[in-house]
């Protein structure tokens, strides 16, 4: 791989690294919106993740040109990649890989929290919407050791998907 080609593949790494930290941003502020039921941030947020996610989409797209991998090796890979760095490259891009791998675990800590809050929250809804309607199956909330055990009330409310 010639140097030129390297270079704009470290800058696109570069690029991404950036655009995933500003993904990680938006699901800590997400968090925030939820907490505060701040719905009109919440759609504000929904539309600049889905923005990003769209970034990296092209940024990794520029990386597979960049890379002039053969057809048949079209797919992209980020660990595929770094057996294509030449070896006095591969320290570089290490540093790189790595800090991609760990915004992406960090990123996908913050999605399943926010999941589990919102669902959480769908959950506690409808348990208070079957006792106010009174609706059977709605058994009790809280057990002897404080812990709350699931009723078994039809869901009334879910999140969009």
């Amino acid at each position: 791989m010639e140097t030129p080609n390297v270079r704009l593949i470290e800058k696109l790494f570069y690029k991404k690294i950036m655009l995933y930290h500003d993904l990680l941003y938006c699901f800590k502020h997400e968090r925030e919106s939820l907490t505060n039921l701040d719905l009109d941030k919440l759609w504000s947020i929904s539309a600049e993740k889905e923005e990003i996610c769209a970034k990296i989409n092209t940024t990794k797209q520029e990386i597979v040109a960049a890379l002039d991998l053969k057809e048949n090796q079209k797919t992209f890979e980020l660990n595929r990649t770094m057996d294509l760095i030449p070896v006095e490259y591969k320290a570089e891009f290490q540093k790189l890989y790595l800090r991609l791998i760990k915004l992406k675990s960090e990123i996908e800590v913050f999605r399943k929290e926010n999941i589990s809050f919102v669902n959480d929250s769908l959950e506690f809804l409808d348990e208070i919407i079957a006792i106010i309607t009174g609706t059977d199956g709605s058994g009790i909330m809280y057990n002897d050791k404080c812990h709350f055990s699931k009723s078994g009330a039809p869901v009334l409310l879910s999140r969009e998907v």
